[in-house]
């Protein structure tokens, strides 16, 4: 087989550190794409099947918490330029010698041209019996984290770089694939890793009061609690009322869309609602976060963060209707409508509060449930 398989850090396809490197690689570092090497390329051994490796590199990284990088800053490495933490990390060590160890029963072992090209640069003694047990020189106390934005230099001048200054998450371990020698590395498959902190999904029926009773516990916490708020983008006005939005026109929302800035998005009731890709930081910071969902929503919020608990704010019909009533918003037959959906079954909630009362019982019920 000629194909190759390497196991890569790389930024999300919608981050900004992504479009940086997208732009910024210079020379041959284009072929590999933007990346830092945990486990180098490698062909698989007879018999070995990449679903297989897909399937225990997914067993691997559930088990794994996102976190948030150190500083990176732009350096010379031997003779070329890269990123490198500006101080060190053992978890990124850590997570780079389980990729080389835990992986190494689907490695071929290297044939002569694979030698003799990881030698081409001279190797210390300590490198050469690395290369010679796991096919790589630079593992374990020889690795060094970096993702590389050039490839060999040969003596040009350094090009300038301007990094993101948002931080860089490490939240999964990339299966990358060349198909052929020289051919351009290509994203086969990432394994996420779970979040650092909560994800807390909070979804009700109009008229349940979610929004007050988000705004209440918002007050009582104030802004040293380890929870943060995700703001909602929302095709609306500034001053149509309801929650504090950022407002977006529909050609706005789609523009920010296609540039990657939601890590959730979805349409309800004629408008467009975008949760910005600040929570992945959030929850790599080990923070609570606090999303104000759809139920419709729900299963692709599931699938983008396995880990998310459900939470329920629910009254009785008789209520519901009072206070949509009451709101003024819409006709009888809408509001009627609204009280005959089906409720939410695709997931039991992990909590449910009832909001039937004054605004301080259910809160202090979820404000206890969010510092728990």
């Amino acid at each position: 087989m000629t194909a190759r398989y390497a196991l890569y850090f790389s930024p999300r396809a919608a981050a900004a550190w992504q479009d940086f490197g997208n732009r910024a690689l210079v020379g041959d570092a284009r072929r590999y794409g933007f990346h830092a090497t945990l486990r180098a390329p490698f062909r698989l051994k007879p018999g070995a099947r990449v679903e297989d490796l897909i399937r225990d590199l997914d067993s691997w990284s559930a088990a794994q918490r996102a976190f948030v990088m150190p500083v990176l800053r732009v350096a010379t490495l031997d003779d070329f330029v890269a990123l490198l933490p500006e101080q060190p990390d053992p978890r990124l060590d850590a997570i780079a010698a389980a990729c080389v160890q835990r992986f190494e029963r689907f490695r071929a072992p290297l044939n002569a041209a694979e030698l003799a090209r990881r030698r081409r640069a001279p190797l210390s003694a300590r490198q050469e019996e690395l290369l010679q047990r796991w096919g790589y020189p630079h593992v374990l106390d020889q690795f060094r984290f970096h993702l590389s934005l050039t490839g060999a230099l040969d003596g040009a001048s350094v090009p300038a770089f301007e990094p993101p200054q948002e931080p860089m998450v490490f939240d999964a371990v990339s299966l990358f694939w060349e198909p052929a020698p020289g051919a351009p590395f290509r994203l086969l498959h990432r394994a996420s890793f779970r979040s650092g902190g909560r994800l807390i999904y909070v979804v009700g029926p109009s008229g349940a009061g979610k929004d007050s009773l988000l705004g209440w516990v918002r007050r009582q916490l104030g802004g040293d609690a380890p929870v943060a708020f995700a703001r909602r983008t929302i095709t609306r006005p500034d001053d149509a009322g309801g929650e504090d939005h950022l407002p977006a026109t529909p050609e706005s929302f789609e523009a920010a869309l296609a540039r990657g800035e939601f890590a959730m998005d979805w349409e309800a009731n004629g408008l467009r609602y975008g949760i910005g890709q600040e929570i992945r930081v959030w929850l790599a910071q080990g923070l609570t976060v606090v999303v104000s969902g759809s139920r419709e929503y729900l299963p692709e919020a599931r699938r983008r963060f396995p880990d998310l608990e459900l939470v329920q704010i629910v009254a009785r019909p008789e209520v519901l209707r009072e206070r949509l009533v009451r709101r003024g918003r819409e006709a009888a037959n809408s509001i009627e409508r609204r009280l005959t959906r089906r409720p939410l079954d695709a997931d039991r909630p992990a909590a449910e509060f009832v909001n039937e009362g004054e605004l301080d019982v259910a809160g202090r019920q979820l404000l206890s449930y969010l510092t728990s």
